[in-house]
């Protein structure tokens, strides 16, 4: 009996050791969510702005690309330390854990939280809650299916060098279509297919990228010249392809959902989207009848 009491003492010195002075987090919650790791990493990394309206002032620390993220939190006089880790359980489903700790009171949270649910314990599960509250209305706005190996057909297009973000690729779109529409109608040039973006340069780091916004046109012998616009024939390209339901301000979305069946199935792709919109928004109606095929161009397959 001394021996076994000798070693659960020995035991539970070496949990409080562990719990006291090695276990980082104060308190931890979970949910999980259908959404890939890519759509859940950047919904995170928006944390700032839709935490204003709880008063939350959030700042980043560290990234480890769509696996982890940590934030400073600051509330009132408070303030919080909140890592993110995003863990892919199955082909549906993504785990998101919040680890929190407390930096103003260390010692009173690693005493109080194992025992009462107090005003940090609630706030920790209200401010995660929120998150995964605004993830799922999100993703009601945005559906992606059917996804496929395709081959993207070369194309003749006349087209614009456009450097933005991920987040303001749209509205640099529609700031700059009626120099390419302008110049189309003023030359009686018949569209020869839908109008395609296609990324050349992706910073996943700062999420700026380059890309053209492209019109198929109609080839000709000679075509009148233009200071704003540049002409091209796109070579065939082998891609994985989805099909995104939803504005085209958040195609982005199926990047990531692109770069995860990629992941999961093995296949080799190249960071550099294409997408190719099947309506025109000005037409207006339920922003989920939209379509667009979004594209990234395959490499060789790994064994």
């Amino acid at each position: 009996m001394k021996k076994i009491a000798w070693l659960f003492g020995l035991l539970l010195g070496l949990f409080l050791m562990w719990y006291l002075f090695l276990k980082a987090e104060h308190y931890q919650v979970s949910f999980t969510t259908k959404q890939p790791p890519g759509v859940v990493f950047q919904h995170i990394l928006d944390w700032p702005t839709y935490g204003k309206k709880d008063s939350l002032e959030i700042a980043l620390i560290a990234t480890n690309r769509y696996s982890r993220i940590e934030q400073k939190v600051m509330v009132n006089d408070s303030t919080f330390n909140y890592v993110w880790d995003l863990n892919r359980i199955n082909d549906s489903l993504t785990k998101v854990t919040a680890r929190i700790r407390d930096l103003n009171h260390p010692w009173a949270q690693k005493i109080q939280t194992p025992f009462i649910q107090n005003n940090f314990v609630k706030g920790s599960i209200r401010n995660v809650e929120n998150v995964g509250k605004q993830l799922l209305k999100k993703s009601e706005n945005f559906k992606v299916d059917s996804f496929s190996d395709t081959l993207f057909q070369s194309k003749f297009c006349t087209y614009i060098s456009i450097k933005s973000t991920v987040k303001t690729k749209a509205q640099t779109m529609l700031r700059d279509i009626s120099l390419v529409m302008g110049y189309i109608k003023d030359h009686e040039i018949p569209l020869d297919g839908d109008p395609f973006l296609e990324v050349t340069e992706w910073n996943q780091e700062n999420d700026s990228i380059r890309f053209n916004f492209c019109f198929p046109i109609q080839k000709r012998d000679s075509l009148p010249p233009n200071a704003n616009l540049l002409f091209k024939e796109t070579k065939p390209i082998k891609a994985l392809k989805a099909t995104f339901h939803g504005n085209y301000r958040i195609s982005d979305q199926a990047w990531y959902y692109l770069l995860d069946e990629a992941f999961r199935k093995n296949r080799t792709v190249i960071p550099l989207p294409i997408e190719l919109y099947l309506n025109d928004p000005h037409v207006g109606g339920n922003s989920l009848d939209w379509k667009a095929h979004i594209l990234l161009p395959l490499g060789e397959k790994t064994e």
